[in-house]
């Protein structure tokens, strides 16, 4: 059941993914980001009874509510200015690092271990990754192109890293995305009203926030009721998903450097999931 649930939500986060690029051309970027959030937030809604009482205001939790909202919110906005400058793929790359953000934090925000050969392993992995994409971002430089999609790995693996620590705290996985995706989804609002918004541009919204939800949900729970090690496995394979995804729709063969990265952080997350 974790290995069909991680699936599904490698499937999902790869639609999702891939609906951002419609979304960056036909509507202003920063105006469309905080109600992605909240319809995200909406459609979790509905599973609020079957969670434990919410507990937003002990101790640690509000704390980490807020970082989660900070690095999603962060995370979201260098994606979709990144998608509006190529393709789904390239950026889906950079969400890939995240496994191998979070065992490298683990020692500090976990209290997990990891050895110098891990470390070493994870740079290679991440410099082997993203220098082939250096030069995908139309308008922006090599070493600008690298530094946001470091970001997007680190905040990424950070939010990971604040949901465990909440799950800790016994906060339940409706809380713990829903708060989230609020603080984040308001917060972008009023900084970037959502206004000019039409119905159409509101149902393509709706559409990238359904399959979004649906791969946070299942991961969350491939998480709880399986392998680790299974469930970073194969979201590690979402960059390829994405680039088969574009093959079909486009008609037209991805680039060398896009598929490269995509399979080096697939097989390298493997290797190190299997080593942590």
């Amino acid at each position: 059941m974790s290995l069909l649930l991680a699936v599904a939500a490698a499937l999902s986060f790869a639609i999702g993914t891939f609906l951002t690029k419609g979304v960056t051309l036909k509507i202003s970027i920063y105006k469309a980001i905080g109600p992605l959030f909240i319809l995200n937030a909406l459609f979790v809604f509905p599973l609020i009874p079957f969670g434990p009482h919410w507990i937003i205001w002990s101790g640690p939790i509000p704390y980490l509510h807020i970082l989660g909202a900070l690095g999603s919110g962060i995370v979201a906005g260098i994606i979709f200015s990144m998608v509006s400058r190529s393709t789904a793929s390239v950026v889906s790359v950079g969400q890939a690092i995240t496994p191998a953000v979070v065992l490298l934090a683990g020692p500090i925000a976990l209290g997990t271990s990891i050895v110098p050969v891990q470390v070493l392993a994870i740079v290679v992995l991440v410099i082997a990754t993203l220098f082939p994409l250096r030069k995908s971002l139309v308008g922006v430089g090599s070493l600008t192109t690298l530094f946001l999609m470091m970001v997007i790995g680190v905040l990424s693996g950070l939010v990971t890293v604040a949901v465990v620590l909440l799950n800790r705290e016994g906060v339940g996985t409706s809380e713990t995305f829903i708060v989230r995706q609020l603080l984040a989804g308001f917060t972008f609002m009023v900084i970037f009203p959502p206004i000019g918004l039409r119905w159409r541009d509101f149902m393509q919204l709706v559409r990238r926030s359904f399959f979004m939800s649906v791969g946070w949900l299942a991961s969350i729970y491939a998480i709880r009721q399986g392998s680790p090690v299974v469930v970073q496995s194969v979201m590690a394979t979402i960059p390829l998903w994405v680039i088969l995804i574009e093959v079909i729709v486009y008609r037209k063969r991805p680039s060398r450097p896009v598929v490269f990265s995509a399979l080096a952080i697939a097989i390298g997350i493997y290797v190190l999931a299997l080593t942590s």
